[in-house]
């Protein structure tokens, strides 16, 4: 059990990486484009705000595309006020779309949830190394000797005393 908070930690690890190294990929590689922002939205759901921009371009073989990102709230509110955007597309990758004027920030953000998610894996496998180490250690000690079966002391009472 020590070791789930290691191991989601990881996989939270291996995401961050994927999208830091996706996002750069597409950015390097992606064409440059202009893309129509045809529908734009910030909601606010108890503490955490986001949102989502609809976004209409024509790629380099001239069909039209129809898009809608979901934005951090940091992204969305650079792109308020605005009609159209310079995007970088990258056909067929998990991160097709990197929206140019928000690349930096998402980018740092990306790097920032990698050093808090490192940070925390440093912190995380000691305790867990502890943890289960600790826990062998009381389930040997409250072995019963000789291999017997383990007996707590209210089952050896008679029935009503408690």
């Amino acid at each position: 059990m020590a070791w789930l908070i290691p191991l989601a930690l990881a996989g939270l690890l291996i995401q961050q990486v994927s999208v830091f190294y996706g996002i750069t990929n597409t950015m390097e590689q992606g064409e440059l484009l202009e893309a129509n922002i045809t529908d734009f939205r910030i909601k606010q759901i108890a503490a955490q705000t986001n949102g989502y921009v609809d976004l209409q371009f024509l790629d380099s073989t001239g069909a039209e595309r129809k898009e809608r990102l979901s934005l951090h709230a940091q992204h969305a509110s650079r792109l308020i006020g605005a009609n159209t955007v310079e995007i970088r597309y990258l056909a067929g990758t998990a991160y097709d779309i990197v929206i140019v004027k928000t690349f930096e920030y998402h980018r740092s953000t990306v790097l920032v949830n990698l050093g808090v998610i490192l940070l925390s894996l440093l912190v995380m496998i000691p305790v867990s190394i502890w943890a289960s180490r600790y826990a062998r250690r009381r389930a040997a000690e409250t072995e019963a000797p000789g291999g017997g079966e383990l007996r707590l002391e209210f089952e050896n009472q008679p029935a009503g005393k408690a």
